[in-house]
């Protein structure tokens, strides 16, 4: 959906500052070929590529030991097949012992296997099983990040590793044993540990000023988690507590699934409150081993002379019988990080996981250490605060762990059955209330060696073929992210039946890359085998299916030799087929011959293609030449094809010639075509309009795309409004002088001492805040509030927040103020015994509530004054029509000068932190937005301009016929809500879950329906089964060619 990419893009800038890429690629590098899974979401944002339309897959990991290790492998070794990685294990012996050597190793088998996710060192830096490290900056801070650093000059890890950091095999079977039974059994000795956590803060120092945010970020994560749904999250804090050993193991022994630390420490423990190497021995979590992340000074410095560091300590804690300690840590070597850095690392890390569903642990801490980039994306430089993050921090452990986020999952799987004659293997895997799951890894493995793997599809299904022949048993396992592990082991049948289907031959495909697309027509030479101890007949055969939407059979009978004992054969004529759906990527054939029936699965390379309209510079009562750009996610090659566009909104539309643009979609592509048979014209639609249209892109009686697509009359000056977000705010300033809703700056001085009156003085102190009733109800973002917070640092809450944010971050951002007012936020600063005055009035003749920040020093120099003033507007004052109250942001006197601390932050953004307005961060404008300045006023408001054009679906909920998603019920809801919806004919339907950011939540049904009305539910839950945080949500309804949004608010 084009106009759910649009508002991200206006709501969160790019994500690299200094434009990172994933391994050096390009656009069309990254389109060349299938992803490997861990980097999805990296490579998502980076290229602005929709997450799905990706094809991610489990690709490779890569084992690095010393030689005397390397016989103790082997448990570990079947275990990550079983999870659908490919295993390789190098030695020391093989590869050399030196740090540059394991590198070049590494380096090696990347340019070998471009599907390389993970790397595993095994061995401490020094003992009998040494495993070398790297050094980094002046203090020779312990690396192995160093070799994730492959292609390129930049510092971001071209693949992901972590240490197992032994000293012995008993170490090693630990760790080895803690790791397996995290992911395939972690409730066998008690049902509800991982639905609780422990949150763990100290504000100490043994230098002045004593940091005051390791607390705060602490309140934070709690929250955050029972936001989530953890049943308890328990807390030890400095102060008051600082004797902490105690308490923390009595809540690690009663089991809890996560452990976060912020404050103080180095390499012996955490202290305050003090928990250290010494104390890990009296704990007795047995298999309850929880992953911690301890985002503090030189808690994993494994190379340190505190051997073992705390991180070492807790990972190799217990025996193989009775384990205890941790089952990973994330954590810096280095001894000096900053509590700033660490505390954007953190809430970045925890955001990505239980947010994003980013919970393998190696992309789950680059998430966090991201953020760094998009927080201070001018600390770029070498040895500056992103590089060294990004060398100091390591994992010890699986650097592929899967963070169970709560209770975990259990999968309901059904197979076929498995015989040995055509080796057809079937999956379906749902969840427990039969549901499918998408992309769950499948592997199926005969003893040690895996057989096959994959993904299941959008119906939950994996289909392959294998050959069976001489194999009695297979095992599958079944994996994804917030599940336990599948195993099952199933025996291969035999129905005595000497011709064996072993394959096929496709030929005379129309491009002749030999692979089946969707429109493709070709012959197909099924390979047979005669496996018994006779000879055999010629048998005559017959091909069908029961996919008729699917595929075509033109010639549907062949002939199959006759054969020796052991003889293969193929019969001298094919039969032929043509794909016809762009939905399904496979076709299932039934060969019925006078020995047996047989299936055979064909695979189908169907379009996965992205289309945009453009041109990108469209302009309110114009005429243009649209250009097609698509992007092909696919290895697919289609032929052959004509565009038709038609307008959908009002305010466009098109004529055309006889569709004569004839083009091809060459595999893994992106281009620009230039539809010259066509002509658009846009009526007087306002900036910002969202214009719907639909795009059929076909080949003879094949579709190969079809998609209604919202393009969007972007801002060309400051002299227009920042476009809307979801919700449907905007922002005009005074100098957008061609809309009605431009405000007028209109300065009220309530300061007496510049002769001001009438006001309630706040002296407020450095850090500081007061909570103030509100004269009216006021509504924001669809919620009514009654009171707000204001703090002395430029910002204001509607949602009380007891703590002082002094550091100012981006819009939106999940740590900081919810339901945040930013004027001016920045570090403000007081001198002495002086106070930062703030100000308010109801003026009721205007019907407004004015906040005056007067006169406050900007904490850069400490000299500049900042005072500007926030108005709310009563509906009766300035009414809308959603019922939002009008913001204004007025500035008398204004200097954004903070160079060392990214400026000021300027926005609003909504209770969840997941969408805003930011007008201005780290001195980077929004476009329209015209740049801070005396005298400058900014209006927010859901108000759109004259002719504002909507995307088509978000206005009316109510069509009268047709395809309809009836308004869900009851909105808001807690904890259910049910949506009805109608078909008038029988349809594929996708009912999907979007968040406010248009990141998809969970897919509530994608099946095929009779037509009729239905009803289903959403019970607030993410793709993993977790309880999503209160906000507003948008169901989603896909049908032929329908599209429908609805928008649904949970409340808690």
């Amino acid at each position: 959906m084009r106009f759910i990419k649009t508002v991200i893009l206006l709501s969160m800038p790019l994500l690299f500052a200094n434009e990172g890429s994933f391994r050096c690629k390009d656009r069309a590098d990254i389109l060349s070929g299938p992803i490997p899974m861990a980097y999805r979401h990296l490579i998502s944002e980076t290229y602005n590529i929709p997450l799905s339309q990706l094809n991610p897959q489990r690709g490779s990991y890569l084992i690095i030991t010393p030689d005397n290790m390397v016989n103790h492998l082997d448990e570990l070794v079947s275990f990550k097949k079983s999870q659908g990685f490919d295993v390789s294990v190098k030695t020391l012996g093989e590869i050399g012992a030196t740090a540059a050597e394991i590198k070049d190793a590494i380096a090696a088998t990347l340019m070998a296997d471009p599907m390389l996710e993970y790397v595993l060192l095994i061995g401490d830096v020094d003992g009998v099983a040494a495993m070398p490290s790297f050094y980094y900056g002046p203090e020779n801070d312990v690396t192995d990040q160093k070799y994730t650093h492959l292609l390129g000059d930049d510092f971001f890890p071209d693949v992901f590793i972590g240490r197992f950091s032994v000293d012995s095999v008993s170490e090693l079977v630990v760790m080895i044993r803690k790791t397996i039974n995290y992911h395939r059994q972690p409730l066998a000795t008690n049902p509800d540990w991982l639905g609780k956590a422990l949150v763990v803060a100290g504000n100490y120092s043994n230098t002045v000023p004593i940091p005051i945010t390791p607390k705060w970020t602490s309140y934070w994560v709690r929250d955050l988690l029972l936001d989530e749904g953890y049943t308890s999250v328990d807390t030890v804090f400095y102060p008051p507590t600082q004797q902490g050993a105690s308490l923390i193991q009595n809540y690690i022994n009663s089991g809890v699934g996560i452990v976060n630390y912020r404050g103080w420490g180095d390499a012996n423990g955490w202290h305050y409150p003090e928990f250290h190497v010494s104390d890990v021995a009296g704990l007795n979590n047995g298999w309850m081993t929880p992953v911690f992340t301890s985002f503090v000074c030189n808690s994993n410095d494994f190379a340190n002379n505190v051997d073992p560091c705390l991180g070492e300590a807790l990972t190799r804690a217990g025996t193989p019988s009775n384990p205890k300690g941790g089952v990973a840590i994330v954590g810096p070597s280095d001894l000096h990080t900053s509590t700033k850095y660490n505390n954007v690392i953190n809430a970045y890390m925890f955001d990505a996981m239980l947010d994003d569903g980013i919970v393998e642990l190696g992309p789950a801490l680059n998430a966090g250490l991201l953020g760094l980039t998009r927080e201070f994306p001018n600390l770029d430089g070498p040895e500056e605060v992103q590089e060294f993050y990004f060398h100091v921090y390591n994992i010890l452990g699986d650097p592929s762990v899967s963070i169970y986020l709560n209770e975990p999952h259990e999968f309901s799987v059904s197979t076929n059955t498995f015989y040995r004659h055509d080796g057809d293997i079937t999956i379906g895997v749902k969840d427990l209330n039969e549901e499918p799951i998408v992309n769950a890894v499948v592997s199926i493995m005969a003893d040690d060696s895996l057989l096959a793997k994959g993904v299941s599809d959008h119906l939950g299904y994996f289909h392959t073929q294998v050959s069976l022949f001489g194999i009695s048993t297979v095992g599958i396992y079944i994996n994804k992210n917030g599940y336990t592990q599948y195993h099952e082991e199933i025996v291969t049948e035999s129905l005595d039946i000497e011709l064996m289907l072993i394959g096929y031959e496709l030929q005379n495909d129309v491009n002749g890359n030999g692979v089946l697309e969707t429109g493709e027509t070709v012959d197909v030479y099924p390979i047979f085998k005669n496996s018994g101890h006779t000879s055999l007949n010629t048998s005559n055969a017959d091909i069908s299916n029961d996919m008729n939407s699917h595929c075509q059979v033109i010639n549907a009978d062949i002939v199959i030799p006759e054969s020796d004992n052991n003889e293969v054969v193929i019969p001298a004529s094919p039969f032929t087929i043509r794909s016809i759906s762009k939905d399904f990527d496979y076709i299932s054939l039934y060969i019925n011959t006078d020995f047996a029936d047989y299936t055979l699965f064909i695979p189908v390379i169907k379009p996965q293609i992205e289309v945009n309209i453009g041109p990108d510079d469209l302009e309110p009562n114009s005429n243009f030449i649209p250009e097609l750009t698509y992007h092909n996610y696919s290895s697919g090659l289609f032929e052959h094809l004509n565009c038709v566009i038609d307008g959908i909104s009002d305010s466009i539309s098109f004529s055309y010639i006889d569709s004569s643009t004839i083009f091809d979609i060459e595999s893994f592509s992106s281009n620009a075509i230039e539809l010259d048979d066509h002509t658009g014209s846009i009526d007087d639609a306002s900036i910002g309009s969202d214009l719907t249209l639909n795009v059929l892109i076909y080949q003879d009686t094949v579709t190969i795309y079809e998609g209604d697509h919202v393009i969007n009359i972007a801002s060309q000056t400051t002299e227009d409004p920042i476009s809307n977000t979801w919700y449907g705010y905007w922002a005009y300033d005074n100098t957008d002088a061609n809309y009605t809703q431009m405000p007028l700056f209109d300065w009220v001085e309530l300061d007496p001492g510049y002769n001001g009156s009438g006001g309630t003085e706040y002296k407020l102190d450095d850090d500081d805040h007061v909570n103030v009733e509100l004269p009216f109800e006021f509504q924001y973002f669809g919620r009514t509030y009654d009171e707000m917070t204001i703090s002395s640092n430029g910002w204001v809450s509607f949602e009380l927040c007891d703590i002082d944010y002094f550091y100012n971050y981006t819009i939106p951002m999940a740590l900081g103020p919810k339901a945040i007012l930013a004027p001016f936020w920045d570090d403000l600063e007081v001198i002495n015994e002086d106070s930062i005055r703030v100000y308010t009035k109801n003026d009721e003749e205007n019907g407004r509530f004015i906040i005056e920040w007067s006169r406050a020093l900007n904490g850069f120099d400490e000299v500049t004054e900042e005072t500007f003033a926030i108005h709310l507007y009563d509906q009766t004052a300035m009414p809308t029509e959603s019922g939002d109250g009008v913001i204004e942001f007025h500035y008398l006197e204004i200097a954004d000068i903070d160079a060392d601390k990214n400026y000021a932050t300027v926005g609003i953004e909504d209770h969840t932190k997941n969408e805003g307005i930011q007008y201005v961060f780290n001195n980077e404008y929004a476009p329209g937005a015209a740049e801070l300045a005396h005298e400058r006023a900014i209006r927010f408001t859901t108000e759109a301009p004259a002719n504002y054009v909507a995307p088509l679906g978000t206005e009316d909920e109510h069509l009268p016929t047709g395809f309809q998603l009836m308004p869900a019920y009851p909105n808001p809801f807690n904890p259910v809500t049910t949506i009805r919806y109608q078909l008038p004919t029988a349809s594929d339907v996708r009912m999907t879950v979007y968040d406010i950011l248009g990141r998809e939540v969970k897919v509530l049904l994608h099946e095929q329906k009779n037509a009729g009305t239905y009803v289903l539910q959403w019970s607030g839950t993410n793709r993993f089964g977790q309880p999503v945080a209160s906000g507003t949500y948008f169901v989603i309804m896909e049908a032929l060619n329908f599209n429908q949004i609805q928008k649904v608010l949970l409340i808690k």
